[in-house]
C-alpha cells in the first residue's frame, strides 16, 4: 500500500513534510522513537531504484568478489612486495577491498562502534545541541540527510560529521560520550592512511612518499551513521548509491551487514569480517592513477547494519592544486 504511494497523483507537500522533520531535530531515530510504524513518504524511493538491491538474491555474485588482504607483512621485505601487488590489483579492478591485520586493535574498533552508536542513542534534547547543517562553520555536527532538501527521496540514517584535519577542533567541542575514541581513532587513522598511500605508490611505480608530499592524508572527516529500525526497509535505503570523492576511505562497519558495493553492474554484499576494516578508493585517486578503471559505489541497505564509521581521507586545497597543475 505504501509503495503505491509514490505513484500517485494526489497533491503531496513535500516541502512541509520535510521542514516539519527537520525542525524536530532529532533525525530518524526520534521517527522511531516516537512509536511510527510506517515510514515518512519522502523516505520513499522509487521502486525501480530498489528492485536489484535485495540481499537474498540468487544471481548476484559472492562476497568472496571481494578481496580481504591481509597486510602483517607489510614491514617484511619478503612479504611486501605480495601486499603492494594485492592492493594495487584490487584498487584498479574493484576500488574497493577490505584489510585486516592492520594495525588497529579490535578493542578500539568495538569501542568507536560503541561510542557513536552510543551518541545516536542519547535523549535527542543532548543531540540537539550540536544539530547543525551548516558544516563550514562548525566542526562536530548532527544532521540527518545532507541533500535532505534536494533529494527526490530521503535515507533512513543520521549522522554525527567531525572534522579532523587539517586542523583538530577545540576538545571541549567534541561531545564527552565519544571524544576519547575519535582522538585515538583519529591518530591510528592518519598511520594507517599513510601507510596505505606508500604502498599505493610503490604499486603504480612512484616514489612512496608521493602522496604524503602532496599533504592528501591531511584533510579528514570522521563521519559516524547510524541506521535505526526501519518498520518498512523495502521501500528505502540506509545509503544511496554513491562514490566518494577524494582519496579514499577507511569504514569501520558493525557486524550485522547491509553494506554493498556495486561489481560488475550488480551489488553485491560486502560481509562483514571480525576485525577488518573497507577500504574505497576515492574518486580522484581514481581518476589520477587508476583511470580506466570505474568509481566504486556504494550503498548501504534500510535493514542489517546499524552503525558505520567512515573516516574520509580527502584532499587539502593545497593538495588538490598540486595534483591539477
Amino acid at each position: 500500500m505504501a509503495a503505491s504511494t509514490v505513484n500517485s497523483t494526489e497533491s503531496y507537500d513535500r516541502s512541509r513534510d520535510v521542514k516539519q522533520f527537520e525542525d524536530t531535530k532529532t533525525g530518524v531515530k526520534g521517527l522511531v522513537d516516537s512509536g511510527i510504524t510506517t515510514i515518512p513518504r519522502f523516505f520513499i524511493h522509487p521502486p525501480d531504484k530498489l528492485s536489484d538491491l535485495s540481499p537474498n538474491s540468487t544471481t548476484r555474485p559472492g562476497s568472496d568478489v571481494i578481496p580481504t588482504i591481509d597486510l602483517s607483512g607489510v614491514n617484511d621485505s619478503d612479504l611486501r612486495s605480495t601486499i603492494v601487488e594485492k592492493v594495487t590489483c584490487a584498487s584498479r579492478e574493484l576500488g574497493f577491498f577490505q584489510i585486516t591485520n592492520h594495525g588497529i586493535e579490535d578493542e578500539l574498533l568495538e569501542s568507536v562502534i560503541g561510542a557513536i552508536k552510543g551518541f545516536h542513542e542519547q535523549p535527542a534534547d543532548i543531540k540537539k545541541r550540536v544539530y547543525s547543517r551548516d558544516d563550514m562553520k562548525r566542526s562536530v555536527s548532527f544532521f540527518s540527510n545532507f541533500d535532505l532538501f534536494h533529494s527526490k527521496a530521503a535515507n533512513w540514517g543520521d549522522t554525527l560529521q567531525i572534522k579532523l584535519g587539517p586542523t583538530l577542533p577545540e576538545l571541549d567541542e567534541i561531545p564527552e560520550i565519544y571524544r576519547k575514541q575519535v582522538m585515538v581513532w583519529n591518530e591510528k587513522v592518519r598511520k594507517l592512511g599513510e601507510l596505505l598511500m606508500e604502498v599505493l605508490c610503490e604499486g603504480l611505480g612512484i616514489d612512496k612518499g608521493k602522496l604524503k608530499e602532496l599533504q592528501c592524508t591531511e584533510g579528514r572527516t570522521m563521519v559516524g551513521n547510524y541506521y535505526p529500525y526501519c518498520p518498512q526497509p523495502h521501500l528505502t535505503t540506509g545509503i544511496v548509491s554513491h562514490t566518494d570523492a577524494g582519496v579514499l576511505t577507511i569504514l569501520l562497519q558493525d557486524q550485522t551487514g547491509g553494506l554493498q558495493v556495486k561489481y560488475h553492474d550488480e551489488w553485491v554484499d560486502v560481509k562483514p569480517v571480525p576485525g577488518a576494516l573497507v577500504i574505497n578508493i576515492g574518486d580522484l585517486l581514481q581518476a589520477c592513477f587508476f583511470s580506466f578503471a570505474g568509481c566504486a559505489f556504494v550503498l548501504v541497505l534500510a535493514y542489517g547494519l546499524v552503525v558505520c564509521v567512515w573516516s574520509f581521507v580527502v584532499f587539502t586545497f593545497a593538495a588538490l592544486f598540486a595534483f591539477l597543475v
